[in-house]
């Protein structure tokens, strides 16, 4: 039997920890939405009342968690690049060799507009887009994370040239350029024409392009 003391000091703890777990809950639920709109909408087509009412939480419950939308639009973008990544690593942990690596990136950029992970395509390109000359730090956020992906590909041609699986004379960064900025530009086509075609088409030539030009 519980003595009245110790009930009375765990009960605050108790709701302490409920509270805690309610405040991370809101707190993702603004995260992943907002992640949505500034996806679709961009950061400057997304107000504080869009992400209210796509909450459903009032300003006093979403300013509890952050101090403007520009807090927001860091933390929504955070989470969509950390999504992105790990759809990358959980398919390239699948692969062997160089060239299923690489024809594995082409499967990732497909499946950000066919299965995508935030609707509206690819985070990383839409928000480096949307901020630029209008938001600084958000497009340097962006900018920095296209430059990691380029410097992935980047190694995996040059993991292939060290284990003699692509010529020697392949230049890692120019196909690394020719690859993102294709399957990139793919995406946005295709989402103008609200089909897959030029992405499946671009995915099918940048294949044939390791097959051709960088396999010995």
């Amino acid at each position: 039997m519980y003595c009245v003391v110790c009930l009375v000091h765990l009960r605050p703890i108790g709701l302490k920890k409920i509270n805690m777990q309610k405040g991370e809950t809101t707190r993702e639920l603004i995260i992943t939405t907002s992640a949505e709109l500034f996806n679709t909408k961009g950061y400057n087509g997304s107000s504080m009342s869009d992400i209210m009412e796509a909450t459903g939480l009032k300003k006093g419950g979403i300013y509890n968690h952050f101090k403007n939308k520009d807090e927001i639009a860091y933390a929504a973008f955070d989470r969509s690049y950390s999504l992105v990544l790990k759809r990358l690593k959980d398919k390239l942990a699948l692969c062997e060799s160089s060239q299923e690596k690489l024809r594995a990136i082409i499967e990732v950029f497909q499946s950000l507009l066919i299965d995508p992970i935030v609707k509206g395509g690819c985070p990383i390109f839409n928000t480096a887009v949307d901020a630029v000359d209008v938001h600084p730090k958000l497009q340097q956020r962006a900018k920095d994370s296209v430059n990691t992906l380029l410097k992935y590909v980047e190694i995996k041609v040059e993991e292939g040239k060290i284990e003699n699986e692509f010529k020697t004379t392949v230049d890692a960064s120019e196909f690394a350029l020719l690859l993102v900025s294709s399957m990139e530009g793919a995406i946005m086509v295709s989402r103008v024409n609200g089909n897959h075609h030029a992405l499946k088409s671009t995915a099918a030539m940048m294949n044939n392009y390791i097959t051709s030009q960088l396999l010995k």
